[in-house]
């Protein structure tokens, strides 16, 4: 059967989860090696889908999505495939900050296709990324990657998360941009013990690679090569 992944270029933009690890890769490498594809991971750990949010804990500007986008378009403007990821760092930091009273979660009006989005909320953010990136890669395949389950010692982080999550599938269907929710799409989940031990170290589940996280919501070597294959079964469907 045809691969339609065969020699496309595809090029990635999102946090930790899209980029990996140099001990555990990411998808990114696994889908682009299996099928001969150039590719480029534009992720950073700790990114997020909005823009101006606060420096990270080094004193570095933070990562985002949305204000690299029309680097990835300058350096690959006839990319085939391009694929996004983000929303939890968005969904940890912005819940605490405020825009005129209000969260910078934000809201989208699902009959407004202007072009005019306020990119310091989460949905502004996302709402400016899809139209751009309709403009710019016209006729290519754009898609969206909902993370894995994540636990934390914060039950309000598990809810809130989601709740980012609902709303950027609730924007994708806006758009008409594909995306894969592999929260709710696949079994993986750090409150199983077959898939995360809590009682060893990230580095200790890291190393040992004996299940699919490494810190309850990083994935080990395990779990990405579990994942990427659900998602490049995904990819040549678009």
């Amino acid at each position: 059967m045809e691969n339609k992944l065969y020699k496309k270029t595809i090029v990635w933009n999102g946090d930790s989860i899209c980029a990996g690890h140099k001990d555990t890769g990411n998808w990114a490498t696994r889908i682009a090696e299996k099928n001969s594809m150039e590719y480029k991971n534009y992720a950073v750990g700790g990114g997020t889908i909005a823009e101006d949010l606060p420096l990270t804990q080094s004193g570095e500007k933070r990562h985002s999505v949305s204000e690299t986008l029309d680097k990835m378009y300058k350096e690959f403007p006839d990319a085939d495939y391009i694929i996004f990821d983000g929303g939890t760092n968005d969904a940890d930091l912005l819940r605490s900050l405020m825009k005129n009273g209000e969260t910078r979660l934000g809201s989208f009006d699902p009959s407004d296709f202007s072009g005019e989005y306020d990119r310091s909320t989460f949905c502004g953010a996302l709402e400016s990324l899809f139209y751009r990136s309709i403009s710019y890669w016209t006729g290519k395949k754009i898609g969206y990657i909902v993370a894995q389950k994540m636990d934390d010692a914060d039950p309000s982080k598990f809810d809130n998360r989601r709740l980012y999550f609902d709303k950027a599938v609730e924007i994708c269907l806006k758009w008409g941009i594909p995306y894969i929710d592999l929260w709710k799409g696949c079994y993986l989940n750090p409150k199983l013990p077959s898939m995360y031990d809590p009682t060893k170290t990230s580095e200790q589940n890291r190393a040992e690679n004996t299940g699919f996280y490494i810190d309850g919501q990083h994935l080990t070597a395990r779990g990405y090569d579990f994942t990427a294959d659900i998602i490049d079964s995904w990819l040549k469907t678009l």
